[in-house]
């Protein structure tokens, strides 16, 4: 069985860190290393991953003091990481129980696909199941155009050598970009199956800000060429941010390094 570790950060979520925990014991791919990296957590929520390790000991727990942007978080959390495989998990997100081990098991019988990716449902309310169900595939031909991967896919740590890691000057798209040089560098494989549970609206790092998020858009979109959905924010986008570096921890790597043209 291959070792998969979640991407997790987490800042101000006791609201939802005990179910996500709960729900990492759930899936039946049992080799499973939680990556949590956890921005000035209050006691509460260090005594719910202390309870949970006490018992379980799946939670590789890095501790932060005060709140590092999410692109900092989720690198940290890739550096740390022991897995060949690696996946996104927000702690406000569920998964069905036989997610991670679905995706895991397609990487492993067809090693020459790097990613794969699948359907979920947008859901109003934490711990709910009902909602708008999203169906992937129709926008497959677009993968390029426009990032569709979803909030639910997994791609093999090796793969960063080739790709990069996350943008760090971005605020709330990190994953966005990142996923846009992963579909034009790597092979991906669509699954059909129901990979989740997506909340609409989450706290802490990995909230979608209403002002920042459609100029970080923006600027992947110019970055890589893609269509642009608000043609009003170019300029504000090239203002802001440096569309031809990656920025990881202050230093500068060209995009046209992780992307073949």
């Amino acid at each position: 069985m291959t070792r998969v570790s979640t991407i997790t950060a987490c800042y101000k979520s006791g609201k939802y860190l005990e179910g996500f925990l709960n729900n990492t014991v759930l899936q039946t791919h049992k080799d499973l290393e939680i990556v949590l990296d956890h921005n000035d957590p209050p006691d509460e929520e260090l005594n719910i991953v202390e309870r949970h390790n006490q018992k379980y000991g799946n939670v590789l727990h890095i501790k932060v003091d005060g709140v590092d942007p999410l692109g900092v978080s989720w690198n940290r959390c890739m550096e740390y990481a022991t897995g060949e495989y690696l996946c996104i998990w927000s702690v406000d997100d569920l998964r069905t129980s036989n997610s991670i081990e679905i995706m895991a098991n397609t990487l492993d019988e067809n090693p020459d696909v790097d990613y794969v990716y699948g359907n979920y449902n947008i859901v109003p309310e934490y711990g709910k199941t009902d909602g708008q169900y999203v169906d992937i595939e129709p926008y497959i031909p677009d993968l390029k155009v426009g990032m569709i991967l979803g909030p639910f896919f997994m791609f093999r740590k090796s793969l960063l050598e080739k790709i990069g890691v996350f943008d760090e000057q971005f605020f709330c798209c990190n994953d966005y970009d990142f996923a846009m040089r992963l579909t034009r560098f790597g092979r991906g494989m669509f699954l059909s199956d129901m990979l989740g549970y997506y909340l609409n609206e989450g706290l802490g790092q990995s909230t979608k800000s209403d002002t920042k998020q459609p100029i970080e858009r923006t600027a992947i979109e110019i970055r890589y060429g893609v269509r642009i959905l608000d043609q009003g924010l170019i300029g504000k986008a090239k203002t802001i941010y440096d569309l031809d570096n990656i920025i990881v921890d202050e230093e500068k790597t060209p995009v046209s390094n992780y992307v073949k043209k």
